[in-house]
């Protein structure tokens, strides 16, 4: 009898992910594909959709006509082995409550849109050099709850801009490239960490 000849192991298909934040993780005020996520996706190999809204929130409508929750549709249809948000001090001027009520609804909406998806929150980034408000701590907290209570993974990547020179732009708020590149190392290392496959 032939010996059957051995299956050729059947390639991996890459992380299809989608990221959905603000002007921070969109890559405001600079060229495209400058943002952290389609470095990331140069980087890793993996496909990225950046979805990320300048001015936009859980609460707060952004230059895309709507906040996160309306940019679900968009991210389902992608069909995503990974989705990553983040917080936004777009939602700073809100309550503790409408902070947490939003996000959870939003995360919430992500997971049933997205069941086989992980959901991956990361924590809410404050650039000026001053010390952050409450309300980014607070927005901090919604996510982690959110995330964590349909089985996510929460990191916070704490404040990897504050330090440095370069980092952000004359507004004091966004990232210039160096800053997107030390974002991009900062949250890829904690991703990492954190056992997310890229």
């Amino acid at each position: 009898a032939t010996p059957a000849a051995a299956a050729s192991p059947s390639p991996t298909a890459p992380p299809i992910v989608v990221a959905i934040g603000d002007s921070i993780m969109a890559g405001y005020g600079l060229d495209t594909g400058q943002d952290w996520p389609t470095m990331m996706a140069a980087q890793s190999g993996a496909g990225v959709t950046n979805l990320a809204c300048s001015g936009a929130g859980f609460i707060a409508v952004g230059s895309c006509g709507t906040d996160f929750a309306g940019l679900i549709d968009q991210a389902a249809q992608a069909e995503p082995t990974t989705v990553i948000v983040q917080g936004s001090d777009n939602d700073g001027d809100e309550t503790d409550k409408a902070i947490d009520s939003a996000t959870t609804d939003t995360v919430t909406a992500i997971h049933e849109a997205m069941p086989d998806a992980l959901i991956v929150g990361l924590s809410t980034l404050w650039d000026p050099p001053r010390t952050e408000p409450h309300e980014i701590t607070a927005s901090s907290t919604a996510v982690q709850d959110a995330v964590e209570a349909v089985g996510g993974i929460y990191i916070d990547i704490g404040q990897p801009l504050q330090d440095g020179t370069g980092l952000l732009q004359s507004d004091d708020e966004h990232p210039t490239l160096a800053g997107q590149k030390v974002l991009l190392q900062t949250i890829s290392t904690a991703l990492a960490r954190a056992g997310v496959t890229l």
